[in-house]
């Protein structure tokens, strides 16, 4: 006999993690106040936000996409590092841009180009037209 009430839902719920409920991306972080949790925590809700929702996110995408904000977090740290003039080692680096990739390319992540406004084509071709329209328009 198959049971569907609320109160075995509930408690199907807390016999489960944190993790697998979604109150905790992560077990075992000590401060989640630290900032490198807070940028994954960030990277998480912004890669589960362009999925379309939590609701439309799989375990198996959620696990990647966890990977994804670690992997990004990590890059960041090792940019800052160069950017300081600290030494990094590069190789690490290349493979961890090497892994977001393929990461992003598994999750359906894509760059899609955003139309900011008129091209430089397109305002050299007005200007023109209106220098053409004031010598018309003159005696």
């Amino acid at each position: 006999m198959e049971v569907t009430s609320a109160a075995s839902d509930s408690k199907a719920k807390n016999g489960r993690s944190k993790a697998t409920n979604h109150r905790d991306l992560l077990p075992k972080i000590k401060d989640g106040r630290h900032t490198q949790a807070r940028r994954f925590r960030d990277l998480v809700h912004a890669f589960i936000s362009d999925a379309g929702g939590i609701e439309n996110v799989s375990e198996v995408k959620l696990g990647l996409v966890r990977r994804l904000a670690a992997a990004t977090v990590l890059s960041e740290e090792i940019e800052a590092q160069a950017v300081n003039g600290e030494r990094v080692d590069v190789s690490t680096f290349c493979q961890l841009a090497s892994t977001t990739v393929r990461l992003s390319q598994r999750l359906g992540i894509e760059r899609v180009p955003k139309l900011v406004g008129p091209t430089l084509t397109d305002i050299i071709r007005a200007d023109q037209e209106r220098q053409r329209e004031e010598l018309v328009r003159q005696p």
